[in-house]
């Protein structure tokens, strides 16, 4: 292994832009792109590479993607690809979730720390940073201003450094925090991990494994933890747990020896598997507060600001994340403000904005983390859309935004896209402020990309985009777009309630279904707040569609024939296409016959999903359940070539009502909706597939 080589003390020790104290996947990402921008930085680590740390070594595919963009996935020469990620629920078996690859990156990899440190670091070192190893920060330099710079002791000598911006990378126990004031006084949220590496495992997936939860020593009590199995290649597994509670750390080592034996007793993998070294264990963060980011000339990223996954312990791709995102806030700072304290307050904003809603989630369950684990296990094999939906939220983040609630959305023009940008993230503010105290996990839903990469449709885009066609920004558009939104997130809880079965004996709790009616009553109130704000009518609008939708779905669920007809079908669909359209064209200023035609058009496109829903069905991949085996359903079967038919004859007609709405990237990008063969899950073979 390449080693990055530390850099000699330099003549000058009073330009530097920026030092980092870290030199992880978080400190040397903020090191790289600070040296990309031009900045003189300065890299430093307590301890010599290459040196290993404890960490279960897996890379989601959100890493793989951050380092593809660093330019290192060809360096990781030991690296072990994974293709997913396989779930172990207590009792309930396993579930295996692949990831999609649309880009290219769409996969994850396990690599040992003891590689992909040094690799970062020699990326960072190229990029113009200078190192130094074996170098200790002892204390903040600065006063009630801020931050100017950090004491450092290295190659016998100490060094008074100053610059105007400090990345604080130095882990779960950042010496620097603490200095700050910015570690949470509350011992609640940390946690502690233990993990050891394992040869000779045998059969090993390539998929990153987790458990959860683990129980105590006594078999009787469930904890706030999980363990994983992560292949790292040649019959190696890197095998750890992790503990939320701090009122068992001191079991942890005890918790992690259980979780081995057990796999030795019944892991067919194992029966030969042998221990590499001892086990090691290292402290979980689990206290993001993006107010408690940083201070001014200081910035926190990764273990440091908390930011570790509280569901899987995962916190590389968090620590490259953050890393960037600090370089990018140093760089701008000064270029627009010179060579005072940098601001964090931008920077823990945008953390704000993007981690929102996955952490208070998880801070969430570990208070209460039973009603969180019975939910998650009661429904583990359950996918109706509002536990397969939290399901993917809590456990999965990558990608975890409202591209789960309907279906990818074309790319629209520059101008548009840039007001939808704008509007959106308006919408999604209003979406987090309700949300985040009682059900944060669905903070993230609202969440949108810099570059609109993964924008999806949804009832706000709708109404957005319809809203364009007149051409007036009203004042109500974001509150009436997060309406819309919060009544298709009620509308699948909703859904997701089914009648409780009748027997003599005990029965189990049924906590999907109390789930489900608190969610669905706590959205529904939200969403009718919002509308209110548009007066009586709107709220009269607002409570036809669902009345609409509420008597489709009992025509459903009593097997009426009618329920598969096209008018059943929109009006199941109105609260998320009929209705955001007609709001939208009336809020934009269109005329009435215009706003008439958007109207029609997200009837008859509402009908078309609907009717792409039930092929995603027949093909047994529903849009919140695994993958589809190829060939499940064919064109040759009467029933998808007769949803086929209504399909093509739904989005014809919205494609016909879009005649009346005046041309401009608003039409077009309605247009591109109703495609003709877009909605439902066929491929060019004619295979129903899975669009998930």
């Amino acid at each position: 292994m390449v080693t990055p080589t530390p850099t000699m003390v330099p003549d000058r020790l009073d330009g530097f832009d920026a030092i980092v104290v870290g030199a992880g996947p978080g400190g040397a990402a903020a090191a790289y792109r600070l040296a990309v921008l031009g900045r003189r930085v300065l890299l430093i680590d307590r301890r010599e590479f290459p040196r290993d740390k404890c960490c279960g070594d897996g890379l989601t595919r959100s890493a793989v993607r951050l380092l593809a963009g660093m330019g290192v996935l060809d360096e990781l020469t030991g690296a072990q690809r994974v293709d997913g990620v396989r779930i172990r629920m207590r009792g309930r078996g396993g579930r295996d979730f692949h990831y999609e690859d649309s880009d290219g990156t769409g996969y994850g990899m396990v690599v040992p720390r003891l590689e992909l440190d040094a690799v970062l670091c020699r990326r960072a070192v190229r990029a113009g940073a200078v190192l130094w190893t074996g170098a200790r920060a002892t204390r903040l330099l600065g006063g009630a201003a801020g931050v100017h710079g950090v004491q450092v002791e290295y190659e016998g000598r100490r060094f008074a450094l100053r610059a105007p911006a400090v990345v604080a990378a130095d882990g779960a126990s950042s010496r620097l925090a603490h200095q700050a004031g910015l570690r949470s006084p509350d011992r609640e949220w940390t946690g502690f991990a233990a993990r050891g590496y394992f040869t000779q495992v045998a059969d090993l997936d390539e998929l990153l494994e987790i458990h959860l939860p683990l129980a105590d020593v006594t078999d009787r009590r469930v904890l706030p933890s999980y363990g994983w199995v992560f292949p790292v290649g040649d019959g190696t597994a890197n095998v750890g747990v992790g503990l939320f509670d701090p009122a068992h750390r001191e079991n942890v080592r005890l918790l992690y020896e259980r979780f081995v034996a057990e796999l030795a007793a019944t892991d067919h993998r194992f029966r030969a598997a042998r221990p590499a070294g001892p086990m090691t264990g290292a402290p979980l963060r689990l206290d993001f507060d993006p107010s408690r980011c940083g201070v001014p000339g200081l910035l926190l990223v990764g273990d440091a600001a908390g930011l570790v996954s509280p569901f899987t312990g995962e916190g590389i791709s968090f620590a490259l994340e953050s890393g960037l995102l600090a370089a990018d806030r140093i760089d701008t700072a000064l270029r627009r403000a010179g060579a005072g304290p940098v601001d964090p307050a931008p920077y823990a904003r945008q953390l704000a904005a993007r981690q929102s809603g996955y952490f208070e989630t998880g801070r969430y369950s570990v208070r209460r983390y039973l009603l969180a684990w019975r939910v998650l296990d009661a429904t583990f094999d359950d996918d109706r859309p509002l536990f397969a939906l939290c399901r993917r939220l809590a456990l999965f983040p990558d990608g975890a935004r409202a591209g789960v609630l309907l279906d990818p959305l074309p790319r629209p023009a520059p101008e548009l896209a840039r007001d939808l940008r704008r509007d959106l993230l308006a919408v999604g503010e209003l979406l987090a402020g309700c949300v985040r105290e009682d059900w944060p996990m669905f903070v993230r839903l609202g969440g949108v990309d810099e570059d609109l990469s993964t924008l999806s449709l949804r009832p706000a885009v709708l109404l957005l985009v319809a809203a364009a066609v007149g051409g007036r920004e009203h004042s109500l558009r974001h509150a009436l777009a997060a309406a819309v939104d919060l009544g298709l997130l009620a509308g699948l809880a909703v859904d997701s309630a089914r009648e409780e079965t009748r027997s003599a004996g005990p029965r189990p709790t049924p906590w999907g279904n109390r789930f489900a009616v608190l969610v669905a009553d706590f959205l529904l109130a939200r969403a009718y707040e919002f509308a209110a704000q548009g007066g009586g009518p709107v709220v009269a609008e607002f409570a036809e569609a669902l009345t609409v939708a509420c008597e489709g779905r009992a025509l459903e669920l009593r097997d009426d024939p009618s329920s598969a007809g096209g008018p059943v079908l929109a009006g199941r669909a109105a609260i998320a296409f009929e209705l955001p359209c007609r709001l939208g064209g009336r809020l934009g200023g269109a005329r009435v016959p215009v706003v008439n035609a958007l109207a029609a058009y997200g009837r008859e496109v509402g009908a078309a999903y609907a009717l792409g829903e039930q092929l995603r069905e027949l093909a047994g991949a529903s849009r919140w359940g695994g993958s589809a085996q190829p060939g499940a359903a064919t064109r040759d079967d009467p029933r998808v070539a007769g949803l086929l038919g209504l399909v093509a004859e739904h989005a014809q007609r919205a494609r016909e009502a879009l005649r009346v709405v005046p041309a401009g990237p608003a039409r077009e990008l309605l247009a591109r909706l109703a495609a003709p063969g877009l909605p439902g899950p066929v491929d060019p073979e004619g295979r129903v597939m899975s669009v998930t």
